[in-house]
């Protein structure tokens, strides 16, 4: 009898063992890497790679051992660890009413996938986005966390067959969600401006002004010295000769002063007003010269 009762001790044993979880030494944080990482719902968490690689004698392999995540805010934390060891510690906190009622539990649980499914060591691209599922109503979905809370986590490795607890992680750090503002309460008007600011800006103006001045000074000084260069071409005394004709050859043609092409403001005929003119005759050519007084 006494033989027969070591042997049921000693079946016992390895149960005994397996029953009660391990914690190892991991702690599940934020994605950095990505934007966003914290919301007023939701926050992206660093997936468990590495985190249960180390545990031995398992009740399942890598690829059947389930990884489950426990948000939990406030009390949620040791209302947990006071239920972890309870067979069906899985649905005592669903998640529709984990939050809200009289005595919530103020956490819940989620599956995140199998063991298999989390290399080692992690990658910054792979991440757990908690609250993914929205406003869901099932017992274990991935609900979105309450606004203002700030929530702390924990990975969980769990045998898929009974639901027993092998395996879990520390708890984080708590993690406050971000708050939105009060549209009544931002400014609608500027800031106020710093002494410093208002003498820089002093100071620009009046170098701005001091630049323009200077840049219509100089183009009153090009404008006039371009008038001044241009010259009158040949004066004599005090008229200027802008056309005139030469009479002692047989076909006479006009020849212009270019110089004065443009200068029709001192007269208006092509020559100059004749005077009386006096006639010579050349005994040679016979022709008659007229000279115009000038």
């Amino acid at each position: 009898m006494e033989v027969y009762i070591v042997v049921c001790f000693i079946c016992m044993l390895p149960v005994g063992i397996h029953a009660q979880s391990t914690t190892v030494n991991c702690k599940p944080g934020i994605n950095q890497a990505l934007a966003a990482s914290i919301t007023t719902n939701t926050v992206i968490l660093l997936q468990p790679g590495c985190c249960f690689d180390n545990l031995t004698n398992l009740l399942c392999t890598s690829n059947t051992c389930e990884i489950w995540l426990v948000p939990a805010v406030d009390t949620g934390v040791s209302k947990f660890d006071a239920n972890k060891n309870r067979p069906d510690f899985l649905s005592l906190s669903p998640y529709p009413s984990a939050f809200t009622g009289n005595s919530p539990g103020n956490y819940f649980l989620t599956k995140v996938g199998v063991q298999n499914d989390f290399p080692c060591p992690p990658s910054a691209s792979n991440y757990f986005r908690v609250g993914a599922d929205g406003a869901c109503s099932t017992t274990n979905c991935n609900g979105v966390l309450p606004e203002g809370s700030s929530p702390s986590f924990k990975y969980l490795l769990i045998e898929p067959v009974k639901k027993t607890l092998l395996g879990e992680t520390q708890w984080s750090d708590n993690i406050p969600l971000r708050i939105l503002k009060d549209p009544g309460t931002l400014g609608d008007g500027f800031a106020g401006r710093s002494g410093a600011m208002v003498v820089i800006t002093t100071i620009l103006c009046v170098a701005m002004a001091l630049l323009l001045l200077f840049l219509i000074v100089v183009l009153a000084l090009c404008c006039c010295g371009d008038k001044s260069s241009k010259g009158p071409g040949s004066v004599v005394g005090s008229f200027r000769i802008p056309h005139y004709d030469t009479h002692h050859l047989k076909d006479p043609s006009p020849y212009d002063n270019p110089a004065y092409e443009r200068e029709r403001k001192y007269t208006t005929q092509d020559t100059l007003p004749k005077s009386k003119a006096t006639s010579a005759v050349n005994p040679a050519t016979q022709d008659t010269i007229k000279m115009q007084k000038i």
